[in-house]
């Protein structure tokens, strides 16, 4: 009998101890080139904020080769808290889409998707759909005026401008000027320095017109960076569009501007990084960040890139 109660005892702890310890999941990697905090981040499905803790980092840039703990950490309470989610949710006062998204544990772009809103048209005690489980990777769907797109940041309100998507003067002016480069690079670490002084911007407050670190919106950000390194561009994305060469996106290069078509052509422009990544301030987010040009947000609404600086007369 005490045999039977001493097996049946060691059992039991056998199995609290694995399910203690199927919560925790720890892994080493090694960083490759390229590799940026925010790509590991989204490859691993953890915060930049726990890689830059469990490793004890207090910067955001790493070394290749450099050896990184990656560990995620969930209690039975945050595992009960993501099955348990309601059908509805009613917007209070002060709610965003983000906040509503981390109070109930779903997507932001899925709750997009299913209500067709924005946090602009939000209002105080609208029931919102909340999103189901295995839909959450969807996009949201197109809708007439209500998707929060990016903005252009010097917006221009004119007759010229407000017909600018039906016709694009750009193109006409691009077959008209001379494609040259701003400058030349020194050496490629000058290129990698002009990288990790972009992320250094990650986290500033956007603005819509801004031009101060206390707000900022994407084209003076990109007018900022290059004002370090001795190059003077235009305020406004379309504009500094138009100045620089055309490069392809299979040739892209750290250092080059990326353009994309928002609500009007050339209206959000970023930082290429490297690794498929730009940086660049987002007035969806409302902050400097980096995204993935494979996001489909970004991927479908790619319009055009430039390379300001060279390594040698060809811009290569």
């Amino acid at each position: 009998m005490k045999r039977q109660i001493l097996a049946f005892s060691g059992l039991f702890v056998l199995i609290l101890f694995l399910s203690l310890s199927s919560n925790v999941f720890a892994i080493q990697y090694k960083v490759k080139n390229g590799d940026t905090l925010y790509g590991i981040s989204k490859k691993f499905g953890v915060s930049v904020n726990q890689i830059k803790e469990t490793n004890n980092l207090q910067k955001s840039q790493i070394k290749k080769n450099q050896i990184l703990n990656i560990s995620t950490k969930r209690n039975s309470k945050n595992i009960a808290k993501s099955k348990i989610k309601a059908n509805y949710y009613t917007v209070r006062k002060g709610d965003t889409l983000l906040k509503i998204a981390q109070k109930t544990n779903q997507s932001v772009k899925k709750i997009m998707a299913l209500n067709h809103v924005s946090s602009r048209n939000l209002r105080v005690g609208q029931k919102l759909v909340l999103a189901k489980q295995n839909h959450e990777t969807e996009e949201p769907k197109i809708t007439n005026g209500n998707e929060d797109l990016e903005e252009d940041d010097s917006l221009d309100i004119s007759i010229e401008n407000i017909n600018q998507d039906i016709i694009d003067p750009n193109q006409q002016e691009d077959s008209n000027r001379k494609e040259e480069l701003l400058g030349k690079w020194n050496s490629p670490d000058e290129v990698q320095l002009f990288v990790k002084v972009a992320i250094e911007f990650i986290g500033a407050p956007y603005r819509f017109g801004g031009s101060t670190l206390k707000g900022i919106d994407c084209s003076s950000f990109v007018q900022k960076i290059y004002r370090i390194f001795d190059v003077n561009l235009p305020r406004k994305a379309s504009e500094q569009s138009r100045v620089g060469i055309s490069i392809t996106r299979e040739n892209l290069s750290e250092g080059d501007l990326v353009f994309f078509h928002t609500k009007r052509s050339l209206g959000h422009v970023g930082i290429y990084i490297g690794n498929n990544e730009f940086v660049h301030a987002s007035s969806k987010s409302k902050v400097v960040r980096i995204d993935s040009l494979d996001t489909p947000y970004y991927q479908k609404r790619f319009q055009r890139a430039v390379r300001i600086k060279g390594l040698d007369n060809n811009g290569a």
